[in-house]
């Protein structure tokens, strides 16, 4: 099976990690809304920005088929390096399971909690979070059922999991970019089959978040 790595940047909004020589994925895709210098080893895909460069960024984060030919792709957000030999240790994930996800790295199990904690953050406050959450639950969708984080998502592409990826998109434009809060939704609501990474999100050998070297707003 061949396995693709994809991230995005959108407003030079993060840096591009430079990959490990030999990292071991069979393409590694860049998807942006401008020309720019990247590592070698990546290749870049220029894709004029939508009205919103957060949901710009969600097409290649759900929908990662769109951008390369192989079989299968590791979705990594741009704010994760790559430390280890992830794909190593990504492919025989991808062989047992077509959707793979984090267990939440913080111990929140419910999208209440999440929505909660994340309200009044400056990203989302034009974003009806708390309806959004209401909504679900009135759906039918029970509390506590699960929460997961997607900074890393693995995608084996069966037709199955391409619907799935279009509708967690469409959530995206229905609700909020959010996607934490849509993702367990989603996953209740479709029955969707899906693994856990083995390892916690924050501490573990093949990737780590450089939130450090986002660039810093000129004061």
């Amino acid at each position: 099976m061949t396995v693709a790595l994809v991230t995005a940047v959108f407003g030079g909004y993060d840096p591009i990690h430079a990959l490990p020589a030999g990292h071991g994925f069979d393409d590694a895709v860049c998807v942006t809304d401008r020309p720019m210098d990247v590592p070698d080893g990546w290749r870049v895909v220029v894709e004029p920005e939508a009205a919103d460069g957060r949901l710009a960024a969600k097409r290649p984060k759900m929908m990662p088929w769109l951008y390369t030919e192989c079989e299968a792709a590791v979705w990594l957000d741009a704010s994760f390096e790559v430390v280890g030999d992830l794909s190593s240790w990504v492919r025989p994930l991808l062989d047992r399971h077509e959707l793979l996800v984090w267990q939440h790295p913080e111990g929140r199990v419910c999208v209440e909690q999440e929505a909660a904690v994340c309200w009044f953050f400056p990203k989302y406050q034009q974003f009806p979070l708390l309806a959004q959450v209401e909504s679900y639950l009135e759906d039918g969708m029970p509390r506590e059922w699960g929460l997961f984080a997607a900074g890393m998502v693995g995608w084996r592409f069966c037709d199955r999991v391409k619907e799935f990826g279009a509708r967690w998109l469409r959530e995206q434009t229905r609700w909020s970019p959010q996607d934490q809060l849509s993702l367990p939704y989603l996953l209740w609501d479709s029955g969707q089959p899906f693994g856990l990474w083995p390892a916690n999100e924050y501490q573990n050998d093949y990737v780590q978040l450089r939130w450090d070297l986002r660039p810093q707003p000129q004061l």
